[in-house]
């Protein structure tokens, strides 16, 4: 018996749907990663310390489940892609909660990493040949314009110029991360497993690094790696990780794998939306009329940019 073909739209539909709310979760739980980071700055941890010791545990918490099947196993054909995602999200994390230990807000931070279409669009030009379309044109400007009126607004209140250049350059990492995973066929890999590699080699990554970042600058509040917290900031690193870190890499993963990319992005743009409010109530952070304005023009350059096949 041949089923009603409004029975199959309606599943299709609801499956769909579906998929889409695992992102949405997504991005409303990466929202948390810029305000956990201002809550452990604010605690006494280094820029390091808050960068590794998460990605750390979320890699401890999804490592048993390696044993449990070969559908989760790292294929050694994808070791040389994922060496490559481990640096680029090492070297994000380092910018994103940069901008956060130098003292800018929570908000501008996280809308600053979204100045990606300006990147993604550049690069993508550079290293992959990818046609500047119209719609990219318009993305860039817009992403540009909006940056420029974010870091006048920090600026004008007394800013910290390396804060904001580290959270610009997060935009930098995230455009890489985006052209990277673009063509590596990672959507075909198991959420669990592309959230267990990209937390393993980002963390070998940091541990690899911290002697030249420590050779760089002495400056504890940056580059301290010490073990010596009560044993209650090592349970809120762990929640942090849970929430910021696993639940929503494998949400985003598992969404992705069905969700089209310009659809997951326009979804994504959530995250920032989900920090800012965040930090206003938690930390009474303000949401200044610089932080509004320039924010819309770079989620506005995003949701352009989404369009694009």
């Amino acid at each position: 018996m041949t089923l009603p073909p409004t029975g199959g739209d309606d599943f299709h539909k609801t499956a769909a749907w579906r998929s889409q709310a695992l992102i949405a979760g997504a991005a409303v739980l990466f929202g948390t990663v810029t305000v956990g980071g201002s809550f452990f700055h604010q605690s006494g941890f280094s820029l390091y310390e808050i960068a590794l010791y998460p990605l750390i545990l979320t890699f401890l918490m999804l490592l048993p489940v390696l044993g449990r099947g070969r559908k989760y196993s790292l294929r050694k054909e994808m070791l040389p892609f994922f060496a490559v995602y481990g640096l680029i999200g090492a070297l994000a994390e380092l910018a994103q909660f940069g901008g956060i230990v130098l003292g800018v807000p929570v908000a501008t931070v996280s809308l600053l990493l979204y100045t990606q279409p300006i990147w993604t669009s550049l690069l993508g030009k550079l290293l992959l040949q990818e046609r500047i379309t119209w719609r990219k044109t318009l993305a860039v400007i817009l992403a540009f314009c909006g940056a420029v009126v974010l870091i006048q607004g920090e600026l004008g209140i007394g800013g910290d110029v390396r804060g904001i250049a580290a959270a610009t350059l997060g935009g930098v990492f995230v455009a890489l991360w985006v052209i990277w995973g673009r063509k590596s066929g990672i959507h075909q890999q198991h959420s669990v497993t592309t959230t267990l590699g990209w937390s393993a080699f980002s963390s070998a990554w940091l541990i690899v690094l911290w002697p030249v970042f420590f050779a760089m600058t002495r400056d504890r509040a940056l580059s301290r790696l010490s073990l010596s917290f009560e044993w209650k900031y090592w349970l809120f690193l762990a929640v942090f990780a849970l929430i910021a870190g696993v639940l929503p890499s494998l949400l985003l993963f598992r969404g992705l794998q069905t969700v089209p990319a310009s659809t997951a992005g326009i979804i994504l743009l959530l995250e920032p939306v989900s920090a800012s409010l965040m930090a206003a109530l938690l930390f009474r952070q303000p949401l200044g009329l610089h932080t509004l304005a320039g924010g819309f023009l770079i989620l506005l350059s995003n949701f352009l940019l989404a369009g694009e096949t």
